[in-house]
Parts: structure tokens; sequence; C-alpha cells
């Protein structure tokens, strides 16, 4: 029965946490430790090739959280996909302070791999995060039908789909909004309508849901 309370959520687990974490799972290895696949067919694909160095890093880092499903798990959902059969319907969270520790440091840098992740359909955003909660992913093989995108469309995120990587909070939605167009002209367009010609373009400065409370970040 229900005391009329509610049970709190756990903490986020710090950037030090992750690292205690990785070396003990490290420690207790013993050689046996599992394998995450990263076929050829995606490694050698033009959506994996274009991507950022930090979006690569981010996508294999991805692999390790994806619950794979194995002749054991016989009985239960399984779903095909082009990294192998997956449980939990290909669903993950990959925390902000997890990816730090890994050394994909700066928010803006990890909320921008994020959406390079989506718009190049190797990802689908489940569940935008908040402060105290990661966000949901969900592996996809829209990827597969990335050349069959215009140049133009390969980098922009679905119309309708989640934004991963932004706040909804209705105080900062504008600036979102704003974030999410300014970041698009700025990566494709060669003009910079702000500035004298020749100018560089400048960085926004805009409030970012994981860069107001950093050391809350999941």
């Amino acid at each position: 029965m229900s005391n009329g309370t509610t049970k709190p959520k756990p903490r986020p687990r710090t950037v030090e946490e992750w690292g205690e974490k990785r070396k003990k799972r490290y420690a207790n290895d013993g050689g046996k430790g599992g394998f995450r696949i990263l076929p050829r067919k995606v490694f050698d694909s033009d959506a994996f090739n274009e991507l950022s160095k930090s979006s690569k890093l981010v996508l294999i880092l991805s692999l390790d959280q994806l619950d794979y499903w194995y002749k054991k798990n016989k009985g239960e959902p399984k779903r095909d996909s082009s990294v192998g059969p997956l449980r939990n319907d290909g669903c993950f969270s990959l925390p902000s302070n997890f990816l730090k520790e890994r050394g994909i440091s700066g928010s803006d840098t990890i909320a921008k791999a994020r959406r390079e992740l989506v718009a190049a359909g190797f990802w689908e955003t489940v569940q935008t995060g908040t402060l105290l909660q990661s966000g949901i992913f969900r592996w996809s093989d829209k990827w597969v039908t990335y050349n069959q995108r215009s140049v133009h469309d390969r980098k922009k995120i679905e119309t309708g789909a989640k934004a991963p990587g932004y706040c909804l909070y209705p105080n900062i939605s504008r600036y979102n909004e704003a974030r999410q167009v300014a970041d698009f002209e700025r990566e494709h367009s060669g003009t910079n309508t702000d500035t004298e010609p020749g100018a560089p373009k400048p960085e926004l400065e805009l409030p970012f849901q994981l860069e107001l409370l950093p050391e809350l970040a999941a």
C-alpha cells in the first residue's frame, strides 16, 4: 500500500563514479568479457564516414549500452537490427557524465553528437533528457537510406522528430528552437548574414539544458 510518498529518482552518477564503474568492470572481466559489434557495412557506410570524430566515438560507445538478445533469452521479444538481435526494442541511455568520463568533454559537443547520430539515422530519440534523468534513445537502421537523401537533408533532423540535447522546459524552449535553427544554418550555409563578409561566425550563447547545472547532468 502506498503511503502517499513518491520514491525519489536515483541520483545520476558523477564523472568520477562512472570512472570507478569502468575500472571495476575491467578488473573483474577475467578475459571473458562480451563483444560489441560494429559491422563492416556500418563502418564503411557514408553515414558513418561523414560523422564528426566525436560522433563516431559516441556511436561506438552507444553499442556498449545496447541490450543484445541471445539464445538464452528465447521467449523474450527480439528485434533484429543491423548490429544484431536486440532486446528492449533496441532502447538505451547514454548519460552525459558517462561520455565525459570517456573523453567527450563539453555539453555542447555531446549534444551536437547526439543530433548528428539522430540525423544520420543511427539513433531515434524516444525521450529527451532532463537535469536528473538521461534521455532514452533507440538504435535505428534508417542510416541504410542515408545515401538516398540529398546532401542538404543528410544532416537534418526530420520534421516532428524529437531533437536530442534540448530541454523542453517552457522558459527556454524558444532558445532551444533558435539554437537548432542556428546550428543547422551554420553547418550548411556558406554565408553569415549577421557579420561583415568574411568575418568568422559567432558562437551562440543560449542557455542549454546540460550547461545550467553541469554537476547534475544525467
